[in-house]
């Protein structure tokens, strides 16, 4: 009776540690929302702060300039390059993901959607 007491414990906390993870993702249309939001009121997220949000999911098509970076951040979960984002669209998945757009080390829009190639040039 413990042995399944115990294994039963275990599922349960195995379950709720992964929706605890899943749940913590920036990668979603309310993190685009968000950052939609705060750019709408003049109180953009910074460049480092999106890019700490989205975590390791991120590829960076931005360039830095005398202090100032300027491009896109695309966060696919899965996938940290250019190059593995490619992959999957070549492959025929469906990619979704945050597209974010940054001047002058600000986040001025953000957008959930469909990834495209258009998205990583």
């Amino acid at each position: 009776m413990k042995k399944i007491v115990s294994m039963v414990l275990v599922c349960v906390l195995l379950v709720g540690s992964m929706l605890a993870l899943t749940s913590c993702s920036n990668i979603s249309e309310s993190y685009a929302e968000k950052i939609n939001k705060a750019a709408e009121k003049g109180e953009h997220l910074t460049y480092s702060e999106v890019k700490e949000d989205l975590g390791d999911d991120v590829a960076d098509i931005t360039i830095s300039l005398l202090g100032s970076t300027n491009g896109v951040l695309v966060a696919v979960k899965g996938c940290s390059t250019l190059d593995e984002i490619k992959e999957k669209i070549d492959n025929g998945d469906t990619v979704k993901g945050v597209v974010v757009t940054i001047l002058n080390n600000k986040a001025t829009k953000a957008a959930y959607k469909e990834i495209t190639e258009d998205d990583l040039k």
